[in-house]
């Protein structure tokens, strides 16, 4: 979640709420299909033996995709189970289970919460505890058993989201990278790491490069298996540094409605905030404006942090789908749609249930494990996705940038550049699209008009 700012258009009070050309070999002429002006190959009584390797014609070229622009929307702060777990098809489930082995019903979860629930890092090792996935009733677990932590959205409450879900694809193993919060949440998208942050700086609002001096946030120390904090500006790769040179990219982001800064994970990151790419981060309504002017670059990042977020507590998950329903409408609406991919996802699990316990660990501390995360939605809208598939695959946030860098040639991964990164290894979804397909039409939606 973020560390956020009560807004009545104003600061005034800080609340914790705060990404195939083959080798070809060398095939001597055939001498009946000689004109003449090649002498004859040798006849020889013993076949003639080389330990030469023939040339190397070097790795495949690019393979060519019918896509052309690739958009990531990133909300706030739901699981699997609580948007989905009713889902035909997907692994979800209707019940809870304690720490006590009690199995019980899951609730109804509200429009509008009343309170935050924790999803920082120690809680979330509480509610994962160690695997079993029973936690949420423990001291110090995100909510210590409250009733609202395990209750869920239905399709009446999100029902253009389950629409999208039909229509496209809905993967149900997709995690977040790791058990955490915002900060780490919304960089994986951007870096396919964290850099090995723990949780979120411990002052607002900016949260990067831009915070005061004394800043600091906890990261995991890899060589020591310990924690320390650095001051949150980072040095470490972002999926621009592998985009080709031709492919332009922007994050629309917003900026509290006061702020005059556009709230972005990129401002983490030193070289784009100290760099000519921090002009690339710019207000969410350009994107429309974009699409309107035939400017939108090939890869968006489209990420609201305001009240239309769905974060727990910040206004309503009505009012976020209904954000989220205008600019896809807008998208598919334009030309753009015949050649997009629309990744929509969570930063992080916001502290809701989820019964699927995270694949896989690394990092050097068993007892702090720094590994994928809970499940968050994941929906993949394009005239290529497979038309109602739900994605069994386990993916994750660094699938993201996974996919882009395949999409448009990238001759490297973040890997590459950060070993930290973890896009090398991260399934890069490419299952849930069959590009010979006939293209699918757009699905344009009717807005809720909440309150």
């Amino acid at each position: 979640m973020l560390r956020r700012l009560t807004l009545v258009f104003a600061i005034s009070t800080a609340i914790a709420v705060p990404l195939a050309c083959g080798s070809e070999s060398t095939v001597p002429a055939d001498p009946s299909n000689d004109a003449g002006t090649t002498p004859p190959l040798p006849t020889a009584t013993t076949p003639p033996t080389s330990t030469t390797t023939p040339p190397d014609a070097g790795p495949p070229g690019p393979v060519s995709y019918p896509i052309k622009h690739v958009v990531v929307i990133v909300k706030e702060n739901h699981t699997f189970d609580n948007y989905f777990g009713s889902f035909p098809g997907a692994e979800g489930t209707n019940t809870y289970k304690k720490s006590t082995g009690e199995v019980v019903p899951v609730g109804h979860a509200p429009d509008r919460t009343t309170r935050d629930l924790s999803h920082a890092h120690a809680a979330g090792l509480v509610d994962y505890n160690n695997g079993k996935m029973d936690g949420w009733d423990l001291p110090g677990s995100s909510f210590e058993g409250a009733a609202l932590g395990y209750s869920q959205y239905t399709e009446q409450d999100i029902p253009n989201y389950w629409q999208y879900a039909k229509h496209f694809v809905l993967a149900d193993h997709f995690h977040a990278e790791m058990i955490g919060p915002s900060f780490p949440g919304h960089l994986a998208v951007l870096a396919g790491q964290a850099g090995w942050a723990l949780g979120n700086p411990d002052a607002i609002p900016y949260w990067g490069c831009d915070q005061a001096a004394s800043t600091r946030i906890d990261v995991e120390d890899q060589a020591t298996c310990t924690q320390k904090k650095v001051f949150p500006c980072f040095d470490i790769p972002t999926v621009p540094d592998i985009l080709p040179s031709n492919v332009k990219w922007k994050f629309y982001g917003s900026n509290f409605y006061v702020l005059n800064e556009i709230w972005s994970m990129f401002n983490a990151v030193k070289s784009i905030r100290q760099g000519p790419g921090w002009q690339n981060v710019v207000n969410v309504s350009d994107f429309e404006k974009d699409i309107d002017g035939k400017t939108l670059p090939e890869v968006s990042w489209l990420v609201n942090q305001d009240l239309n977020s769905e974060h727990p507590n910040i206004g309503s998950v009505c009012a976020g789908e209904d954000w989220t329903v205008q600019k896809i409408n807008k998208l598919m609406q334009s030309d753009y749609w015949k050649d997009t991919v629309i990744l929509f996802t969570m930063d992080d699990y916001g502290g809701w249930y989820d019964h699927v316990p995270p694949p896989r660990k690394y990092g050097c501390d068993p007892a702090r494990p720094y590994g994928l995360g809970f499940r968050v939605p994941l929906i993949i809208m394009s005239p290529y996705a497979k038309p109602g598939l739900v994605f069994k695959e386990v993916a994750e946030h660094a699938s993201i940038p996974k996919f882009i860098g395949k999409i448009f040639g990238a001759k490297k991964t973040l890997h590459d550049l950060d070993p930290a990164a973890q896009d090398a290894q991260a399934n890069d979804l490419m299952n849930a699209f069959d590009f010979k397909q006939t293209p699918l039409v757009p699905l344009i939606l009717k807005k809720r008009g909440c309150l």
